[in-house]
């Protein structure tokens, strides 16, 4: 396989790979009573909390970014092209949420029920600013916003990172390795990852095959650091914020240099098709994954076991009905389907 498709398969995978991750994170069983905590909690903290789903996401957006090099008529051309991929998909989902919350309202109100939340139809003006930017409604989206902030602002990542080069990356890491985890709602390692993306593009290298010489040590470091954070969860120690980070870091690099080598080798041959529904399971599953978690908890009683399974089928039957919805619109309504989901 070639170099350019290698990469483009290794992050159409990943993509896929990490978006259904974060499915599986947000389907989680709230608080469970305490007596049934223990081995559930400890599964939730692994997929939560150890293993980090959005950081290669923001290296892979940075990078493809940047890919084409930077001038002010790219940037012009790449921010209007990017009105289409991100914010007007970002502007839809969030108002199909607040639509389907407005509808739950009503429904609460002809039963003469009083709705549990402010109506939407009494929303101040801060209420709907964070309904659209400071929340958002469509909570999963703050992920968009925030790469929507990163690409307005990236002239000031490209400077550093050209004059600056490595350099540059690494202070913009600074904030985050020096506790500063979020800065106007924008989580600081987003800052990071972002210039490791644009170093890469804008160096013109091939990040999955340079990272590869470091999968092994990567791959080790993460799993001593994984296993140092499980035994802090256990045993309720403080944990270590930058030993932390670069757990992170190392799982960035063993998780893009695996699938990387794998595609190029062809151990790993990626379903493009399926792949491209990522941003649509992104976009639709937060509200599925709620109203299946409220089914099952009425109808399954509690346990650490029944709680550990219904976390897996809601992870599973919403990603294979979001796949579904998406194959279904992709037929029937694909111009629709291109607009909700910024063309892809």
């Amino acid at each position: 396989m070639d170099e350019g498709k290698a990469v483009s398969h290794t992050i159409y995978f990943l993509r896929f790979a990490l978006i259904v991750a974060v499915v599986f994170s947000h389907s989680r069983i709230g608080d469970p009573p305490e007596e049934y905590a223990g081995g559930y909690s400890l599964f939730v903290y692994l997929f939560t909390n150890v293993f980090e789903r959005l950081p290669a996401l923001v290296l892979f957006s940075g990078f493809l970014f940047f890919k084409s090099g930077f001038s002010f008529p790219v940037y012009g051309k790449k921010l209007k092209s990017r009105l289409r991929t991100l914010l007007v998909p970002y502007l839809f989902w969030n108002a199909a949420v607040l639509l389907f919350y407005l509808g739950g309202q009503l429904f609460q109100v002809l039963r003469g029920q009083v709705p549990g939340s402010t109506c939407v139809w009494e929303y101040t003006a801060h209420d709907w600013w964070m309904a659209f930017w400071g929340g958002p409604a469509a909570k999963q989206f703050w992920f968009i916003r925030n790469l929507l902030v990163l690409m307005l602002f990236s002239p000031v990542f490209y400077a550093i990172v050209r004059y600056l080069r490595i350099w540059g990356v690494l202070l913009c890491a600074l904030p985050w390795f020096l506790g500063v985890d979020v800065v106007f709602r924008m989580h600081t390692y987003s800052f990071f990852f972002f210039a490791v993306g644009a170093w890469f593009a804008l160096e013109k290298r091939d990040f999955a095959k340079d990272l590869e010489p470091y999968m092994g040590l990567s791959g080790i470091l993460f799993i001593v650091v994984a296993a140092w954070q499980v035994h802090c969860f256990v045993h309720g120690m403080q944990q270590i914020g930058w030993l932390n980070k670069i757990g992170l870091c190392a799982s960035v690099v063993f998780l893009i240099a695996w699938i990387g080598r794998l595609v190029r080798k062809g151990a790993l041959r990626v379903n493009v098709p399926l792949c491209q529904a990522s941003f649509f399971i992104f976009a639709s599953h937060f509200v599925l994954v709620g109203l299946v978690r409220r089914f099952l908890l009425s109808c399954v009683p509690p346990s650490g076991w029944n709680f550990f399974w219904m976390h897996i089928v809601i992870a599973v039957s919403v990603t294979l009905f979001c796949i579904g919805v998406y194959r279904l619109l992709h037929r029937y309504l694909p111009r629709f389907l291109s607009v909700i989901t910024g063309g892809r």
